[in-house]
C-alpha cells in the first residue's frame, strides 16, 4: 500500500500526504505537491503514474497503487482533444457511455450512464473537488435532484478522477455504479490569467415521424450559433494566501425544430488560507444566471467551505459544508407543457478523520449530515395546481480501514451507516482488495451494498405533471432500491510504464428499481406515466482499456461490452447500448507549435422505451481539432465535431449535425 507519507527514510513525504489527502476537500495543494512528485521521478515513470488521487479511498495513493479501479482524465489529455464540456472529456472511459447528448451548450446530458446506470437518476455520483453537489437545469441534469455533468467549465477542469464499481461505503446511495470527481484549478503561486473566445456553426438535422413523415427545422438549410467566452486570474498576494476567480459566458440556439436561444453567466471564485503549517481553511462559492429565451429562466447558487487540520503526522481532520440553491422558472400561465417555478436546495456538513497506525494501516471514519429539500408549484394546463413542499434528511457514519499484507496485498474494508428520513436505517458494507502480481502487473476486486430512496418526484407529487408529450404520476407505495455491486479487473503495464492495458468485469444487481411504465391510460389527451418498482435489474458487461502516452504520442483505445435486464420482463433496460468504442489518437509537434486529435466513438443500438419496441441504430461518430501555439501565450483550435454529419442513430428526433469551431485561448 502506499498512503505517500512513510515516516524514518520516507519523512520527506509528509508534506506531500498533508496537502495531497485533503485533494477531495479542497484540491488546494495538490497541483504543488504532484509537480513536485513527478519532477523527482520523471526520470523513473510517466508523470501520470506519480498523480496522487483520493477519491477512492478518500486517502492519497498514487495512480498505480490505488486498490479500487481508477481511472485519470488529465489536463492534458483535455487539452489534446477537442472536449468543450467535462461529458465530453469522458468519452474515452470505459463503461461511460453518453451518445444520446449533442455537444452544444443548452442540451441535456441526462441520460449519461455509468455501467448501465443513470448519474441523473442518481447510481453514479457527481463531485467537485471532492464534494457532492446538485445541478439540474441547465447543466444538463433533469428532475429536481437531476445531475448535470456540465456544471465546471472545461477551462476550470484540472483533472477527472472516475472511480469504478460500489461506492455507496464511503459516499452514499448514489454511489453504486461509480464516483466522478471533477478536479478544478488550483490557486497559483504568482498572479496567473487566460482568457478565450470561441464560436461554432452547426445545422439542425431533419426529424422523421413514426408515420414515416419529415418534419424540417424551421431554419433548414441555415446554420445555428454556438459561443463562448472565459476569463480567469489568480494570485498568491501573501505567501499562505491564494484566490483565483473565474467567469464563464456561453450561448447556443438549441436543437429544436425554431432555434431557441439559450445564456448562462456563470462566475466561480475560490480562496485558501495556510493559517499554519498544520491548518488550513479554504472557501469556495458560484453563482450562475440561465435564460432560454421565452420559456426558462435559472439561477443557482454554491458555498464550500472547510478547513484540514493535521495535529501530528499520524493524524487528520477535516471539515467541509456545502449549501446549494436553485430557484427557476420554467414555461409561464397558460403555457401548454405547464407553467412551473419555485427552488430546490441541498445542505450538507461532513466530518472525516484519519489515522495512520503504522505505514500499513490507515483508518478513517466520518459522519455527514444532508438535507434535501424542494418548495415549487406546477400549475398544469388543465388547471390542476400541484404544490411540491418536502424535505428529506439523511444522516450518515462511515468507515473503512486500509491494511497493507505481506507487501503485495491490500485490503480495504467500509462501512457506511444512513439514517433516511423516510425509509429509517440502513447498513452499506464494501470490501476492495488489491494484488500485484508483479511490478508491473496489478488485479484489483471489490464488492458492496447500496441503498437508495426514490426521489421527491417519484414519491410525493400529488398529481400528474406534464413532461415532455406525456403526464407522469407520482406513487408514494414506492419500495427503496437496494443494490449489490461486484468488479474486478487486472492491469498491465507495458513499454517502460508508458502503455496501459486492462481488462475489468462488472455487474451490478439492483432490487426493486424504480422506472417508469406507461399506465396504458391517458390524462388530458396524452399518454399516462408512473413509477413503478422491477422486481430485479441487472447489468453486467466487460471493459478493455488500452492507453499509450510516449513522448508527443498519445492513443486510447476502449470498449465496453453491457449486458442489462428487467428481470421481470425479459427485456433490456433503456438507453444502454450493448457494445461501445471509442479511438483517440493525438499528437504534437513542439517545434511547431502544432497539435492534431481526434476520436472516433461507435456506439451500439439503444431502447428507448422499457418494452424495447423503439430504439436509436447503432452508429459512428467522428471529432477532430487542430490547433497552433502563437509564442507561448496563445493557442488558436479549430475543432470539428461529427464530420460526417451523422444523424447519431436517432432520425426520430432533432439532433445536431457537422458542428464547426474556431477557438483562441489566451494567457498571461
Amino acid at each position: 500500500m502506499n498512503y505517500s507519507n512513510s515516516r524514518g527514510p520516507g519523512g520527506r513525504y509528509t508534506p506531500l500526504l498533508a496537502a495531497t489527502i485533503i485533494l477531495p476537500l479542497s484540491t488546494i495543494m495538490a497541483g504543488a505537491t504532484t509537480t513536485a512528485l513527478a519532477d523527482q521521478t520523471a526520470q523513473e515513470t510517466p508523470a501520470v503514474l506519480e498523480e496522487v488521487v483520493v477519491t477512492a479511498t478518500r486517502t492519497p495513493h498514487t495512480l498505480k497503487n490505488v486498490p479500487v479501479e481508477t481511472v485519470v482524465i488529465t489536463r492534458q489529455d483535455i487539452e489534446r482533444s477537442n472536449a468543450q464540456n467535462a461529458m465530453d472529456a469522458l468519452k474515452t472511459v470505459p463503461g461511460i457511455t453518453s451518445a444520446v447528448h449533442d455537444d452544444v451548450f443548452g442540451t441535456y446530458t441526462w441520460r449519461a450512464k455509468m455501467r448501465g446506470l443513470s448519474f441523473n437518476d442518481g447510481y453514479g455520483l457527481i463531485l467537485i473537488d471532492g464534494q457532492r453537489v446538485m445541478g439540474c437545469g441547465q447543466s444538463g441534469g433533469m428532475g429536481e435532484y437531476g445531475v448535470g455533468l456540465n456544471q465546471i467549465p472545461v477551462e476550470m477542469i484540472e483533472r477527472i478522477e472516475v472511480v469504478k464499481g460500489p461506492s455507496s461505503a464511503l459516499y452514499g446511495s448514489d454511489a453504486m455504479a461509480g464516483v466522478i470527481n471533477i478536479i478544478t484549478t488550483n490557486s497559483p503561486d504568482k498572479p496567473t490569467g487566460r482568457a478565450g473566445v470561441s464560436y461554432g456553426w452547426y445545422k439542425v438535422k431533419e426529424k422523421v415521424k413514426s408515420d414515416g413523415s419529415v418534419e424540417s427545422p424551421s431554419d433548414d438549410g441555415q446554420s445555428r450559433n454556438t459561443s463562448q467566452a472565459y476569463v480567469s486570474f489568480g494570485d498568491r498576494p501573501l505567501e499562505r494566501l491564494g484566490y483565483l476567480i473565474n467567469y464563464n459566458y456561453e450561448s447556443a440556439d438549441d436543437i429544436r425544430q425554431d432555434p431557441i436561444k439559450s445564456d448562462r453567466h456563470s462566475l466561480m471564485a475560490k480562496m485558501d488560507l495556510a493559517a499554519t503549517d498544520k491548518l488550513n481553511f479554504f472557501l469556495k462559492g458560484e453563482v450562475s444566471d440561465y435564460e432560454k429565451t421565452g420559456d426558462r429562466e435559472e439561477e443557482s447558487y454554491r458555498i464550500s467551505p472547510g478547513l484540514e487540520w493535521r495535529p501530528t503526522d499520524d493524524h487528520f481532520l477535516a471539515v467541509k459544508g456545502y449549501t446549494y440553491t436553485w430557484d427557476f422558472e420554467h414555461g409561464y400561465p397558460g403555457y401548454s407543457y405547464g407553467h412551473k417555478h419555485g427552488d430546490t436546495g441541498f445542505d450538507q456538513a461532513e466530518l472525516q478523520y484519519t489515522w495512520y497506525v503504522n505505514d500499513q494501516h490507515a483508518l478513517t471514519m466520518g459522519g455527514e449530515l444532508q438535507q434535501q429539500g424542494i418548495d415549487y408549484t406546477i400549475n398544469n394546463a388543465d388547471g390542476i395546481t400541484i404544490q411540491v413542499k418536502e424535505d428529506v434528511n439523511t444522516n450518515s457514519l462511515y468507515g473503512q480501514d486500509e491494511i497493507n499484507l505481506f507487501d503485495d496485498w491490500t485490503l480495504v474494508a467500509g462501512l457506511r451507516y444512513d439514517d433516511h428520513s423516510s425509509f429509517g436505517g440502513e447498513v452499506n458494507p464494501k470490501l476492495s482488495l488489491m494484488y500485484n502480481l508483479s511490478e508491473a502487473t496489478i488485479f484489483r476486486a471489490s464488492a458492496g451494498r447500496a441503498f437508495k430512496s426514490p426521489t421527491i418526484r417519484q414519491l410525493y407529487y400529488d398529481a400528474p405533471y406534464r413532461h415532455g408529450g406525456y403526464y407522469v404520476m407520482s406513487n408514494r407505495d414506492l419500495k427503496p432500491e437496494i443494490g449489490m455491486g461486484y468488479s474486478a479487473g487486472i492491469e498491465q503495464w507495458l513499454w517502460g510504464d508508458r502503455l496501459m492495458t486492462s481488462l475489468g468485469l462488472f455487474r451490478n444487481e439492483v432490487e426493486d428499481m424504480v422506472i417508469r411504465e406507461d399506465t396504458g391510460t391517458l390524462y388530458d389527451g396524452l399518454p399516462l406515466m408512473s413509477y413503478q418498482n422491477v422486481e430485479e435489474a441487472v447489468t453486467q458487461g466487460v471493459e478493455l482499456l488500452a492507453k499509450v502516452d510516449h513522448q508527443d504520442l498519445s492513443l486510447t483505445l476502449a470498449y465496453t461490452y453491457t449486458d442489462s435486464e428487467n428481470k421481470e420482463t425479459g427485456k433490456a433496460l433503456t438507453y444502454v447500448p450493448e457494445h461501445s468504442f471509442s479511438l483517440a489518437p493525438a499528437y504534437e509537434w513542439p517545434s511547431y507549435g502544432v497539435g492534431i486529435s481526434g476520436i472516433l466513438t461507435y456506439t451500439d443500438k439503444q431502447y428507448k422505451d422499457s418494452n424495447n419496441t423503439s430504439q436509436i441504430d447503432g452508429h459512428t461518430v467522428v471529432d477532430a481539432r487542430i490547433y497552433k501555439d502563437l509564442g507561448g501565450k496563445a493557442r488558436l483550435s479549430f475543432l470539428a465535431d461529427n464530420i460526417f454529419d451523422s444523424d447519431k442513430g436517432d432520425s426520430g428526433n432533432y439532433r445536431s449535425g457537422r458542428t464547426l469551431l474556431v477557438k483562441m485561448d489566451v494567457f498571461f
